[in-house]
């Protein structure tokens, strides 16, 4: 009779541990890192080793490994869940719902040898370099730009003599936030004595230093809208103009 109960106590208590393996609560390790218990040999079914909170240290990893899966799925699950969830967020397209495209993109570095017209929509004003001060020119051309050479020696007689000439070709670019930016070009000639009665003797740096100075005061005030031949016809002009002003008696000339 004792004999009895004692295997009806061994059969209850097998059914309980069936039953707790078949549901769990904890978590599990993948199914190929650990085998049935001792004594299993080839041809042995693999079998999971479960962690439960009721059962202490009931189930624990033997081999000391960290890697777990969340119970009741496999590696395949876990890994077609990584693809479809990625966790690293700039690998989403910029374009998407989340991340829509500025509307106000940058304008970068403006400076440099060249003249640029910048102006921005009221939506974009931000954007500007100075807010409310729109449109805003920067002209900046490097005296290197302009190359003098001596065309007509100056023989040293009289208040003024020889002629050197440089032929230049500026930069200029208009950029109007949020639209793309039109760059266009300028080739022309600037010509001066190399000696005068009031200036003295003109070397080609001081050349340079003189074109620079009225390239630059032009670039600022003209209207980078016009068309670009008609642009170029203009500020050809408006420099020729700004050389007599500025420096009447300099005789230097500004040609195509």
């Amino acid at each position: 009779m004792n004999t009895r109960k004692f295997l009806l106590l061994i059969s209850v208590i097998a059914v309980w541990a069936l039953a707790a393996c078949n549901r769990t609560f904890g978590d599990c390790y993948p199914v190929e890192e650990r085998t049935s218990g001792a004594g299993a040999g080839p041809g042995s079914e693999p079998r999971p080793i479960f962690t439960s909170a009721a059962s202490g240290d009931f189930g624990a990893d033997p081999q000391g490994g960290e890697r777990k899966i969340a119970c009741n799925e496999s590696d395949l699950e876990d890994e077609e869940e990584r693809e479809e969830s990625p966790s690293d967020t700039s690998e989403r397209p910029t374009d998407s719902p989340e991340n829509p495209p500025d509307p106000c993109p940058g304008f970068g570095d403006i400076t440099g040898d060249g003249a640029t017209f910048l102006s921005c929509s009221d939506a974009c004003s931000s954007k500007c370099p100075s807010p409310g001060m729109a449109p805003w020119i920067y002209a900046d051309f490097d005296p290197s730009v302009f190359k003098f050479v001596t065309i007509v020696k100056d023989d040293g007689e009289g208040k003024g003599g020889g002629w050197q000439e440089a032929r230049a070709k500026l930069n200029f670019k208009r950029l109007t936030i949020p639209h793309k930016i039109k760059e266009w070009s300028c080739a022309f000639t600037i010509g001066m004595p190399l000696r005068t009665e009031i200036y003295g003797q003109i070397d080609p740096d001081r050349a340079a230093n003189l074109s620079e100075e009225i390239t630059e005061e032009v670039a600022n005030r003209i209207d980078y809208h016009l068309p670009q031949e008609t642009f170029c016809d203009t500020f050809r002009e408006e420099a020729d103009a700004a050389f007599k002003s500025k420096y009447k008696r300099l005789g230097a000339r500004v040609t195509k």
